[in-house]
Protein backbone atom coordinates (compact mmCIF):
# COMPACT_ATOMS: atom_id res chain seq x y z
CA UNK A 1 0.00 0.00 0.00
CA UNK A 2 1.25 3.44 -0.92
CA UNK A 3 0.89 6.00 1.82
CA UNK A 4 1.59 9.50 0.55
CA UNK A 5 1.36 11.58 -2.59
CA UNK A 6 4.14 13.65 -4.12
CA UNK A 7 5.93 10.55 -5.42
CA UNK A 8 4.39 8.23 -2.82
CA UNK A 9 0.77 7.70 -3.91
CA UNK A 10 -2.37 7.44 -1.77
CA UNK A 11 -3.80 5.14 0.88
CA UNK A 12 -6.05 2.26 -0.06
CA UNK A 13 -9.30 3.97 1.05
CA UNK A 14 -8.67 6.74 -1.51
CA UNK A 15 -8.14 4.45 -4.48
CA UNK A 16 -10.76 4.64 -7.17
CA UNK A 17 -12.20 1.34 -8.24
CA UNK A 18 -11.29 0.33 -11.77
CA UNK A 19 -12.87 -2.73 -13.39
CA UNK A 20 -10.31 -5.25 -14.54
CA UNK A 21 -7.68 -4.37 -11.95
CA UNK A 22 -8.32 -7.64 -10.15
CA UNK A 23 -6.96 -9.41 -13.19
CA UNK A 24 -3.63 -7.61 -13.02
CA UNK A 25 -1.00 -9.72 -11.29
CA UNK A 26 1.93 -7.35 -11.22
CA UNK A 27 2.24 -5.49 -7.92
CA UNK A 28 4.62 -3.06 -9.57
CA UNK A 29 2.11 -2.27 -12.29
CA UNK A 30 -0.61 -1.73 -9.70
CA UNK A 31 1.57 0.70 -7.75
CA UNK A 32 2.43 2.73 -10.84
CA UNK A 33 -1.19 2.73 -12.00
CA UNK A 34 -2.36 3.91 -8.59
CA UNK A 35 -0.06 6.93 -8.74
CA UNK A 36 -1.12 7.81 -12.28
CA UNK A 37 -4.85 7.54 -11.53
CA UNK A 38 -4.98 9.04 -8.07
CA UNK A 39 -2.57 11.97 -7.91
CA UNK A 40 -4.39 15.04 -9.25
CA UNK A 41 -2.87 16.68 -12.30
CA UNK A 42 -0.41 19.35 -11.17
CA UNK A 43 -0.47 18.25 -7.53
CA UNK A 44 2.65 19.13 -5.58
CA UNK A 45 4.19 17.38 -2.61
CA UNK A 46 2.78 18.34 0.77
CA UNK A 47 5.07 19.24 3.64
CA UNK A 48 5.12 16.52 6.31
CA UNK A 49 2.85 16.75 9.32
CA UNK A 50 4.89 16.96 12.56
CA UNK A 51 4.73 14.20 15.17
CA UNK A 52 3.99 14.88 18.82
CA UNK A 53 7.32 15.80 20.46
CA UNK A 54 8.81 13.19 22.75
CA UNK A 55 7.88 13.74 26.35
CA UNK A 56 4.88 15.99 25.57
CA UNK A 57 1.62 14.23 26.48
CA UNK A 58 -1.49 14.54 24.37
CA UNK A 59 -4.01 16.86 26.07
CA UNK A 60 -6.74 14.25 26.47
CA UNK A 61 -7.23 15.19 30.12
CA UNK A 62 -5.02 18.21 30.76
CA UNK A 63 -3.34 20.57 28.35
CA UNK A 64 0.42 20.77 28.80
CA UNK A 65 1.40 24.43 29.19
CA UNK A 66 4.77 26.11 28.83
CA UNK A 67 6.39 29.45 28.21
CA UNK A 68 7.36 30.14 24.60
CA UNK A 69 10.65 28.45 23.81
CA UNK A 70 13.78 30.59 23.30
CA UNK A 71 13.45 30.41 19.52
CA UNK A 72 10.02 32.12 19.66
CA UNK A 73 9.91 35.91 19.40
CA UNK A 74 8.00 36.36 22.67
CA UNK A 75 7.87 40.15 22.34
CA UNK A 76 6.36 39.91 18.88
CA UNK A 77 3.87 37.29 20.10
CA UNK A 78 2.74 39.44 23.04
CA UNK A 79 2.37 42.48 20.79
CA UNK A 80 0.31 40.52 18.26
CA UNK A 81 -2.00 39.23 20.98
CA UNK A 82 -2.41 42.73 22.41
CA UNK A 83 -3.40 43.96 18.95
CA UNK A 84 -5.88 41.13 18.52
CA UNK A 85 -7.93 42.39 21.48
CA UNK A 86 -7.88 46.12 20.66
CA UNK A 87 -10.80 46.12 18.20
CA UNK A 88 -13.97 46.77 20.20
CA UNK A 89 -17.43 46.59 18.66
CA UNK A 90 -20.92 47.77 19.61
CA UNK A 91 -21.04 45.50 22.65
CA UNK A 92 -18.11 47.24 24.28
CA UNK A 93 -16.30 43.90 24.38
CA UNK A 94 -13.32 43.16 22.11
CA UNK A 95 -14.32 41.42 18.89
CA UNK A 96 -11.76 38.72 19.68
CA UNK A 97 -13.15 36.75 22.61
CA UNK A 98 -10.57 33.93 22.84
CA UNK A 99 -7.08 33.24 21.53
CA UNK A 100 -5.18 30.00 22.15
CA UNK A 101 -1.79 29.18 20.64
CA UNK A 102 -0.37 25.66 20.73
CA UNK A 103 3.30 25.19 19.84
CA UNK A 104 4.95 21.77 19.73
CA UNK A 105 1.96 20.25 21.47
CA UNK A 106 1.75 22.64 24.44
CA UNK A 107 -0.26 25.81 25.06
CA UNK A 108 2.17 28.73 25.02
CA UNK A 109 -0.32 31.60 24.89
CA UNK A 110 -3.97 31.94 25.94
CA UNK A 111 -6.10 35.03 26.39
CA UNK A 112 -9.80 35.84 26.79
CA UNK A 113 -11.91 38.99 26.57
CA UNK A 114 -13.74 40.16 29.72
CA UNK A 115 -16.68 37.89 30.47
CA UNK A 116 -15.18 34.90 28.64
CA UNK A 117 -13.04 32.15 30.08
CA UNK A 118 -11.64 28.66 29.60
CA UNK A 119 -14.97 26.94 30.16
CA UNK A 120 -16.95 29.23 27.79
CA UNK A 121 -18.40 27.34 24.84
CA UNK A 122 -18.06 29.11 21.51
CA UNK A 123 -20.23 28.48 18.46
CA UNK A 124 -18.44 26.92 15.53
CA UNK A 125 -20.46 28.36 12.70
CA UNK A 126 -18.84 26.80 9.63
CA UNK A 127 -16.05 25.13 11.58
CA UNK A 128 -18.76 22.50 12.14
CA UNK A 129 -18.18 21.51 8.53
CA UNK A 130 -14.82 20.05 9.51
CA UNK A 131 -16.48 18.16 12.38
CA UNK A 132 -18.81 16.64 9.77
CA UNK A 133 -15.77 15.83 7.65
CA UNK A 134 -14.09 14.10 10.60
CA UNK A 135 -17.20 12.00 11.28
CA UNK A 136 -17.23 11.03 7.61
CA UNK A 137 -13.58 10.04 7.96
CA UNK A 138 -14.34 7.78 10.91
CA UNK A 139 -16.98 5.97 8.85
CA UNK A 140 -14.50 5.64 5.97
CA UNK A 141 -11.97 4.13 8.37
CA UNK A 142 -14.65 1.70 9.54
CA UNK A 143 -15.42 0.77 5.90
CA UNK A 144 -18.99 2.03 6.28
CA UNK A 145 -18.60 4.82 3.70
CA UNK A 146 -16.60 4.97 0.47
CA UNK A 147 -15.49 8.41 -0.72
CA UNK A 148 -15.83 7.38 -4.36
CA UNK A 149 -19.26 5.79 -4.00
CA UNK A 150 -22.42 7.58 -5.08
CA UNK A 151 -23.95 9.72 -2.35
CA UNK A 152 -26.77 7.61 -0.83
CA UNK A 153 -29.59 10.09 -1.36
CA UNK A 154 -32.64 8.05 -2.49
CA UNK A 155 -34.31 10.95 -4.32
CA UNK A 156 -31.28 11.24 -6.61
CA UNK A 157 -31.31 7.60 -7.69
CA UNK A 158 -34.61 7.70 -9.63
CA UNK A 159 -34.66 7.55 -13.42
CA UNK A 160 -31.88 9.42 -15.23
CA UNK A 161 -31.36 12.03 -12.53
CA UNK A 162 -27.95 13.69 -13.13
CA UNK A 163 -27.54 14.04 -9.37
CA UNK A 164 -27.03 10.27 -9.16
CA UNK A 165 -23.43 10.87 -10.28
CA UNK A 166 -22.62 12.91 -7.15
CA UNK A 167 -20.19 11.07 -4.87
CA UNK A 168 -19.08 11.51 -1.26
CA UNK A 169 -15.85 12.92 -2.69
CA UNK A 170 -17.80 15.63 -4.52
CA UNK A 171 -19.62 16.53 -1.30
CA UNK A 172 -16.37 16.76 0.66
CA UNK A 173 -14.80 18.98 -2.02
CA UNK A 174 -17.98 21.07 -2.56
CA UNK A 175 -17.94 20.24 -6.25
CA UNK A 176 -21.40 18.65 -6.45
CA UNK A 177 -22.71 21.00 -9.14
CA UNK A 178 -25.92 21.48 -7.14
CA UNK A 179 -27.74 24.81 -7.09
CA UNK A 180 -27.33 25.25 -3.32
CA UNK A 181 -24.42 27.66 -2.86
CA UNK A 182 -24.66 29.94 0.17
CA UNK A 183 -25.12 33.16 -1.77
CA UNK A 184 -24.51 36.65 -0.48
CA UNK A 185 -25.65 36.05 3.09
CA UNK A 186 -28.77 38.24 3.00
CA UNK A 187 -32.20 37.06 4.20
CA UNK A 188 -33.10 35.84 0.71
CA UNK A 189 -29.90 33.87 0.16
CA UNK A 190 -30.04 30.10 0.01
CA UNK A 191 -27.84 29.75 3.08
CA UNK A 192 -30.11 32.01 5.17
CA UNK A 193 -33.22 30.07 4.14
CA UNK A 194 -31.46 26.84 5.06
CA UNK A 195 -30.37 27.95 8.53
CA UNK A 196 -33.12 30.37 9.58
CA UNK A 197 -36.01 30.02 7.16
CA UNK A 198 -38.01 27.39 5.32
CA UNK A 199 -35.22 24.84 5.29
CA UNK A 200 -34.39 24.88 8.99
CA UNK A 201 -37.01 22.29 10.06
CA UNK A 202 -35.50 19.53 7.86
CA UNK A 203 -32.15 20.69 6.49
CA UNK A 204 -31.40 17.40 4.72
CA UNK A 205 -34.66 17.45 2.73
CA UNK A 206 -34.24 21.14 1.88
CA UNK A 207 -30.57 20.81 0.88
CA UNK A 208 -31.09 17.77 -1.36
CA UNK A 209 -34.20 19.14 -3.12
CA UNK A 210 -32.32 21.34 -5.58
CA UNK A 211 -31.43 20.88 -9.24
CA UNK A 212 -28.01 20.19 -10.70
CA UNK A 213 -26.52 23.12 -12.64
CA UNK A 214 -22.98 21.82 -13.27
CA UNK A 215 -21.50 18.44 -13.98
CA UNK A 216 -20.25 16.95 -10.68
CA UNK A 217 -16.56 17.70 -10.16
CA UNK A 218 -16.43 20.55 -12.68
CA UNK A 219 -17.29 23.55 -10.49
CA UNK A 220 -16.52 24.52 -6.88
CA UNK A 221 -19.08 26.45 -4.83
CA UNK A 222 -19.05 27.09 -1.09
CA UNK A 223 -22.21 25.57 0.29
CA UNK A 224 -23.45 25.02 3.84
CA UNK A 225 -26.20 22.87 2.31
CA UNK A 226 -23.57 20.50 0.96
CA UNK A 227 -22.25 19.97 4.48
CA UNK A 228 -25.81 19.40 5.72
CA UNK A 229 -26.23 16.70 3.07
CA UNK A 230 -22.99 15.07 4.18
CA UNK A 231 -24.05 15.29 7.83
CA UNK A 232 -27.36 13.66 6.90
CA UNK A 233 -25.53 10.82 5.20
CA UNK A 234 -23.38 10.38 8.30
CA UNK A 235 -26.50 10.19 10.47
CA UNK A 236 -28.24 7.70 8.21
CA UNK A 237 -25.11 5.55 8.02
CA UNK A 238 -24.79 5.45 11.80
CA UNK A 239 -28.52 4.80 12.09
CA UNK A 240 -30.88 4.90 15.04
CA UNK A 241 -31.66 8.61 15.09
CA UNK A 242 -30.39 11.67 16.91
CA UNK A 243 -29.40 10.02 20.19
CA UNK A 244 -27.43 7.25 18.49
CA UNK A 245 -25.61 9.75 16.29
CA UNK A 246 -24.73 11.92 19.30
CA UNK A 247 -23.39 8.83 21.07
CA UNK A 248 -21.34 7.94 17.98
CA UNK A 249 -19.84 11.44 17.86
CA UNK A 250 -18.83 11.23 21.48
CA UNK A 251 -17.45 7.69 21.37
CA UNK A 252 -15.55 8.00 18.09
CA UNK A 253 -14.42 11.64 18.03
CA UNK A 254 -15.04 13.86 21.04
CA UNK A 255 -14.17 11.52 23.92
CA UNK A 256 -10.93 10.13 22.44
CA UNK A 257 -9.65 13.72 22.12
CA UNK A 258 -10.94 14.85 25.51
CA UNK A 259 -13.39 17.30 23.86
CA UNK A 260 -15.79 17.06 26.78
CA UNK A 261 -17.34 20.48 26.17
CA UNK A 262 -18.43 19.69 22.60
CA UNK A 263 -22.19 20.05 21.99
CA UNK A 264 -23.62 19.44 18.50
CA UNK A 265 -27.04 20.79 17.53
CA UNK A 266 -29.83 19.06 15.59
CA UNK A 267 -32.89 20.30 13.69
CA UNK A 268 -36.48 19.39 14.61
CA UNK A 269 -36.34 16.32 12.37
CA UNK A 270 -33.20 15.03 14.10
CA UNK A 271 -30.64 15.98 11.45
CA UNK A 272 -27.22 16.99 12.74
CA UNK A 273 -26.66 20.63 11.80
CA UNK A 274 -23.20 19.75 10.55
CA UNK A 275 -22.76 22.87 8.46
CA UNK A 276 -22.91 25.41 11.26
CA UNK A 277 -23.72 24.32 14.81
CA UNK A 278 -21.23 22.78 17.20
CA UNK A 279 -20.29 24.42 20.50
CA UNK A 280 -16.98 23.89 22.32
CA UNK A 281 -14.41 25.71 24.43
CA UNK A 282 -11.37 27.31 22.86
CA UNK A 283 -9.18 24.60 24.35
CA UNK A 284 -11.35 21.88 22.87
CA UNK A 285 -11.22 23.54 19.45
CA UNK A 286 -7.43 23.50 19.87
CA UNK A 287 -7.63 19.75 20.56
CA UNK A 288 -9.56 19.29 17.32
CA UNK A 289 -6.93 21.26 15.41
CA UNK A 290 -4.12 19.23 16.98
CA UNK A 291 -5.79 16.04 15.71
CA UNK A 292 -5.36 17.29 12.14
CA UNK A 293 -1.84 18.58 12.74
CA UNK A 294 -0.94 15.09 14.02
CA UNK A 295 -2.23 13.37 10.85
CA UNK A 296 -5.42 12.10 12.47
CA UNK A 297 -3.60 10.16 15.21
CA UNK A 298 -4.26 10.80 18.91
CA UNK A 299 -2.00 9.31 21.56
CA UNK A 300 -1.29 6.21 19.49
CA UNK A 301 -4.89 5.77 18.31
CA UNK A 302 -5.75 6.39 14.67
CA UNK A 303 -8.96 8.42 14.66
CA UNK A 304 -8.94 9.54 11.02
CA UNK A 305 -7.87 7.14 8.25
CA UNK A 306 -4.26 7.06 7.14
CA UNK A 307 -3.70 9.79 4.55
CA UNK A 308 -6.99 11.56 5.30
CA UNK A 309 -5.44 14.83 6.40
CA UNK A 310 -3.31 14.98 3.25
CA UNK A 311 -6.46 14.38 1.21
CA UNK A 312 -8.17 17.16 3.16
CA UNK A 313 -5.43 19.74 2.58
CA UNK A 314 -5.05 19.09 -1.16
CA UNK A 315 -6.96 21.54 -3.41
CA UNK A 316 -10.34 20.32 -4.61
CA UNK A 317 -9.85 19.47 -8.31
CA UNK A 318 -12.06 22.13 -9.90
CA UNK A 319 -10.85 24.84 -12.32
CA UNK A 320 -12.35 27.68 -10.25
CA UNK A 321 -10.77 26.60 -6.94
CA UNK A 322 -7.41 27.44 -5.43
CA UNK A 323 -8.03 27.69 -1.68
CA UNK A 324 -10.31 24.82 -0.64
CA UNK A 325 -9.54 21.20 0.04
CA UNK A 326 -11.99 18.69 1.52
CA UNK A 327 -13.98 20.73 4.05
CA UNK A 328 -10.79 22.60 5.01
CA UNK A 329 -9.31 25.85 3.70
CA UNK A 330 -5.74 25.96 2.41
CA UNK A 331 -3.30 28.83 1.94
CA UNK A 332 -3.23 28.73 -1.84
CA UNK A 333 -3.80 31.33 -4.55
CA UNK A 334 -7.51 32.23 -4.71
CA UNK A 335 -9.40 32.04 -7.97
CA UNK A 336 -11.97 34.66 -8.94
CA UNK A 337 -14.59 35.09 -6.22
CA UNK A 338 -12.66 33.16 -3.56
CA UNK A 339 -11.37 34.50 -0.24
CA UNK A 340 -7.73 35.47 0.13
CA UNK A 341 -5.81 33.23 2.51
CA UNK A 342 -3.93 34.11 5.68
CA UNK A 343 -1.11 36.59 4.97
CA UNK A 344 2.06 36.03 6.95
CA UNK A 345 1.57 32.27 7.11
CA UNK A 346 3.27 29.77 4.80
CA UNK A 347 1.62 27.84 2.01
CA UNK A 348 1.56 24.78 4.26
CA UNK A 349 -1.08 26.33 6.55
CA UNK A 350 -4.61 24.94 6.46
CA UNK A 351 -7.62 25.71 8.61
CA UNK A 352 -11.27 25.51 9.51
CA UNK A 353 -13.18 28.78 9.54
CA UNK A 354 -16.62 30.06 10.49
CA UNK A 355 -18.78 33.14 10.35
CA UNK A 356 -17.64 36.17 12.38
CA UNK A 357 -14.01 35.08 12.29
CA UNK A 358 -13.92 31.68 13.99
CA UNK A 359 -10.58 30.07 13.12
CA UNK A 360 -8.61 26.96 13.97
CA UNK A 361 -5.38 27.13 11.98
CA UNK A 362 -2.76 24.40 11.58
CA UNK A 363 0.77 25.27 10.43
CA UNK A 364 2.82 22.08 9.93
CA UNK A 365 6.17 23.75 9.27
CA UNK A 366 5.94 25.55 12.61
CA UNK A 367 4.18 22.77 14.57
CA UNK A 368 1.55 25.33 15.42
CA UNK A 369 -2.20 25.48 16.12
CA UNK A 370 -3.81 28.91 16.39
CA UNK A 371 -7.39 29.34 17.65
CA UNK A 372 -9.21 32.68 17.32
CA UNK A 373 -12.87 32.89 18.35
CA UNK A 374 -15.27 35.79 18.72
CA UNK A 375 -17.19 38.26 16.59
CA UNK A 376 -16.64 40.70 13.75
CA UNK A 377 -18.72 43.66 14.88
CA UNK A 378 -15.99 46.03 13.78
CA UNK A 379 -13.18 43.79 12.53
CA UNK A 380 -13.13 42.47 8.97
CA UNK A 381 -11.98 39.16 7.49
CA UNK A 382 -8.80 40.93 6.42
CA UNK A 383 -8.20 42.24 9.96
CA UNK A 384 -8.67 38.80 11.49
CA UNK A 385 -6.48 37.13 8.87
CA UNK A 386 -3.73 39.67 9.49
CA UNK A 387 -3.86 39.22 13.29
CA UNK A 388 -3.58 35.43 12.91
CA UNK A 389 -0.66 35.87 10.53
CA UNK A 390 1.04 38.25 12.97
CA UNK A 391 0.74 35.70 15.77
CA UNK A 392 2.10 32.92 13.55
CA UNK A 393 5.03 35.07 12.44
CA UNK A 394 6.46 34.98 15.98
CA UNK A 395 7.22 31.28 15.66
CA UNK A 396 10.23 29.69 13.98
CA UNK A 397 10.16 27.48 10.93
CA UNK A 398 11.24 23.97 11.84
CA UNK A 399 11.10 22.51 8.32
CA UNK A 400 11.22 23.99 4.82
CA UNK A 401 8.10 26.01 4.09
CA UNK A 402 7.61 24.63 0.60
Amino acid sequence: MIERRGGHGRPRWAMRRRTGLVMLRSRFFLAVLAVVLLVPSGATALVPLPPQPAGVPYPTSVWPESRPSPDVDATRLASALDAAFTTVGRSGVPDTRAFVVVHRGAIVAERYAPGFMRDTRFQSWSMAKTVTQALTAVLVRQNRLDVHARAPVPAWQVGNDPRAAITIDHLLHMTTGLDNADGGGGPDSYGSKLLFGAGSRDVFAFATNVPSVHEPGSHWAYSTATSMILAGIVGRTVGGGRNELAAFMRAELFDPLGMRSAVPEFDRTGNFLGGAYVWATARDWARFGLLYLRDGVWDGRRVLPEGWVDYSRTPAPAPNNGVYGAHLWINGAPKEGQFEGLPGLPASAFWMAGNAGQFVVMVPTRDLVIVRLGEMQTATWKNVGTMIGDVGAAFPTATPEE
